[in-house]
């Protein structure tokens, strides 16, 4: 009798960063989704959050070093030599189908490795870079690029890429992390949460400049005058170490601030479930937000959303059906917003079950999943 074999699809999956934020979530979506249909290998910095993530969903991975926390030009050289040679020894040794740089950065030792080794490359641009000189590298030695939104797609082809290169595949959200009933709050385990007695605006995201934290600050001052009970959220910290200046003038701007008694900083939170239930509203205050994770994640938590409408909100939300878009760095309209989702218990109820279902149809980590499957196989096929 001759036995039939199956063949599995190698795809090794490339990341830079050790934190996980919010390209490293996606990925752990991804893999829990392709695990049985691919054989799933990952490079990645060792003792991590991320690794240790991976080997809780019994996915073993090969060591990068981790980026350090300031790179100096003498450093970022070390390191970006270092990174590119070991990625090199990991894809002989793993031997790959397809190398899957997992973000913008993480293409830089992708490419050397995929041009030594003559493998197929993908690229996943989750980010609204401005190196043109690199966006046109991917263009030329990727062969395929994933962007997370038609406003990423559109900058990379700004920049040179030819438009066939690109597919658009949006993020996703777990199914099984999805709120399917609007349950009562529960109140803040510690005293770093706001208190439950009041409406809580939160702003979620990484402390970086392009997140535009102050912003919603501004916003806060004018909403504290309407709303005697409101309290401020600021959820998230600097965890890359990209904006230490700007995370300390954030701090700054907030203690100086009038209201700043009703200012609460939760700082970073690895489970976000525990968050979720104590906020009414996220404020999404970035203007060149690539996609926007968070915001498909709260209308799963049925909270309604503001976001500044453009790039990657402005084809999530659907403005004043599944969230409330505003102008960008218009404190007065954000207010407003504020406001009314506050005040106008109709609207607000309409936005969260318009948003639970728009992000059931069009935002779940599976349909991610089949999408980026279909990638692989065309690019195998070519």
């Amino acid at each position: 009798m001759v036995r039939s074999s199956i063949v599995m699809v190698r795809i090794l999956y490339v990341n830079l960063q050790g934190r996980i934020g919010g390209a490293e979530n996606s990925l752990l979506l991804l893999i829990k989704d392709l695990r049985s249909q691919f054989v799933v290998i990952v490079a990645c910095p060792a003792m991590t959050q991320l690794s240790r993530m991976l080997t809780s969903i019994q996915i073993g991975s090969y060591q990068l070093p981790e980026p350090p926390k300031r790179l100096s030009a003498i450093s970022a050289l070390v390191y970006w030599l270092r990174t590119s040679l070991r990625m090199i020894k990991i894809t002989f040794k793993t031997n790959p189908d397809v190398i899957h740089a997992n973000s913008f950065y993480a293409g830089v030792p992708a490419i050397l490795a995929a041009l030594v080794t003559r493998k197929k490359l993908l690229l996943h641009a989750r980010d609204l870079v401005n190196f043109r000189f690199l966006s046109k590298l991917y263009g030329r030695f990727s062969q395929q690029i994933i962007a997370v939104s038609n406003a990423v797609r559109d900058d990379l082809i700004e920049k040179g890429i030819r438009p066939d290169k690109i597919k658009v595949v949006y993020n996703g959200v777990d199914k099984d992390s999805f709120s399917q009933s609007g349950e009562a709050k529960d109140s803040f385990s510690t005293s770093r949460y706001p208190r439950k007695d009041s409406f809580v605006f939160a702003h979620i995201g990484q402390c970086v400049p392009w997140k535009n934290h102050i912003l919603f600050l501004k916003a806060t001052s004018n909403v504290a005058k309407y709303l005697h009970d409101a309290r401020f959220a600021l959820v998230g910290a600097n965890i890359f170490s990209r904006g230490t200046k700007y995370e300390r003038s954030v701090f700054s701007y907030a203690k100086s601030s009038p209201i700043a008694e009703r200012i609460d900083f939760v700082g970073w939170q690895e489970d976000m479930n525990e968050v979720w239930p104590q906020i009414d509203c996220l404020v999404h205050t970035a203007e060149q937000e690539p996609f926007g994770r968070v915001i498909i994640e709260a209308m799963a938590h049925r909270i309604p959303v503001i976001a500044v409408g453009t790039c990657g909100p402005s084809e999530i939300i659907q403005d004043h059906k599944t969230g409330i878009l505003v102008p960008a760095d218009n404190v007065e309209a954000l207010s407003e917003a504020m406001l009314n989702v506050a005040q106008d218990r109709q609207l607000t109820d309409r936005l969260v079950n318009a948003a639970f279902e728009h992000t059931i149809s069009n935002f779940t980590a599976d349909k991610t999943a089949a999408q980026i499957q279909e990638v692989y196989m065309e690019l195998l096929a070519a």
